[in-house]
């Protein structure tokens, strides 16, 4: 079997085919890790924004629609918490030792969470946070 590609974990195939360099230079480490964090993150929006049976080749992925009325806030904070873990390690796999935090709310009828992850880059691993809020029903990265 052939050992994947340099740039291989870095980023998601269609972030590598629209910024490949047309003379092969170079990234150094620091700015490979920023990138791939970035890729990270653009996959997280589209990873928990997913709901389980819309993607036919991976029924399961994507995160639960928690809008149960039965479920009291702290429960459902808990739930959610542990759903997004469980996702992220299914499905991102430039990511290991996935911790995920219940942050305190900035506004009433959102969400926040705070994701800390390893992240793999080619010869190297580094450590990232990743801050996360639902809100208006939809999951998005924070900068």
């Amino acid at each position: 079997m052939e050992a994947p590609a340099k740039g291989a974990l870095g980023a998601s195939l269609f972030e590598r085919i629209n910024t490949a360099p047309a003379g092969g230079s170079v990234t150094t480490e620091s700015s490979q890790f920023y990138k791939t964090v970035e890729s990270i993150k653009h996959h997280l929006v589209r990873l928990l924004n997913s709901h389980p049976g819309n993607c036919e080749s991976r029924p399961t992925l994507g995160l639960m629609d928690f809008n149960d009325a039965t479920v009291g806030t702290l429960d459902l904070e808990l739930t959610i918490q542990r759903a997004i873990k469980s996702c992220i390690e299914r499905f991102e796999p430039r990511v290991d030792n996935v911790d995920v935090r219940v942050m305190p709310r900035d506004e009433p009828l959102s969400l926040r969470f705070q994701i800390r992850a390893n992240v793999r880059v080619p010869d190297d691993m580094g450590r990232a946070t990743i801050d996360l809020v639902l809100n208006d029903k939809r999951y998005r990265c924070l900068e």
